[in-house]
């Protein structure tokens, strides 16, 4: 029986390559904690390069999730309230997540392997939005 527990964070490095972006491009001061997820959300006017038409602007959270000690696991992310079900991620662990009401939505992330699994939902109404030019998002849009 393995000891399995999912472990996110905000821990990108500078230079990682987020669809033609980088985490200093959409996210600012972004801390996980127990209480939730605080920092800024940069407005992204056009993310065309990670989300299609209609998605392709707005807030956006980069956050890295991980099973430490356990190799192999599959962890999926979903943004709670969102407009899409649970995302599978790849090896690196890094999850984009558009974020549209940030006082309704929150994020589960979940990791799966040989039978176990573990949890986490991540509350987001500490996150601020910045307003870059773009207007602030309509609740349910």
């Amino acid at each position: 029986m393995i000891s399995l527990s999912v472990n996110v964070d905000a821990n990108i490095g500078a230079g990682t390559d987020l669809f033609g972006k980088v985490v200093s491009d959409l996210q600012e001061d972004v801390v996980v904690s127990a209480e939730g997820v605080s920092g800024t959300l940069k407005y992204i006017d056009d993310y065309s390069s990670a989300y299609g038409p209609g998605e392709n602007s707005g807030y956006y959270l980069v956050l890295h999730c991980t099973t430490p000690g356990v190799e192999g696991a599959t962890i999926t992310s979903e943004v709670i309230g969102g407009a899409h079900g649970p995302v599978t991620l790849d090896e690196d662990g890094i999850v984009i997540s558009r974020i549209t009401d940030k006082d309704t939505q929150t994020i589960e992330v979940v990791a799966y392997k040989d039978g176990e699994s573990d949890s986490v939902e991540l509350d987001l109404s500490q996150l601020m939005f910045e307003n870059n030019s773009g207007p602030e998002p309509v609740p349910g849009d």
